[in-house]
């Protein structure tokens, strides 16, 4: 099982690169339009930003509180067990088409 602080430290590394890839779309944009423009999507950027730093401190304090981590587990298992679900069907209707299909 992976560490709780390397998978969070994941997070924020595919944040940054998604943030970078992000900068590289706003600066091309910004190219192309208006500067008016230009200064609304900052201020949503910043905005957004702001949002999600206030999200992940959250998230950081309440991982802290013994009650936050195991209805985490729980929903983490919740989600394992609905995509495990999900998938197994989606193989039963591969393999059921697959069967029509053939001679």
């Amino acid at each position: 099982m992976t560490d709780p602080r390397t998978s969070w430290e994941q997070v924020g590394e595919d944040l940054s690169g998604l943030g970078l890839k992000l900068k590289l779309h706003f600066e091309q944009a910004a190219k192309e339009g208006r500067a008016e423009d230009e200064d609304n999507v900052k201020e949503a950027l910043r905005k957004v930003g702001d949002a999600i730093d206030q999200t992940f401190t959250a998230l950081a304090n309440a991982s802290r509180d013994d009650a936050v981590r195991e209805d985490a587990r729980g929903v983490g298992r919740s989600m394992r067990d609905a995509l495990d679900a999900s998938f197994s069907r989606l193989g039963e209707q591969f393999r059921t088409a697959v069967k029509h299909d053939e001679p």
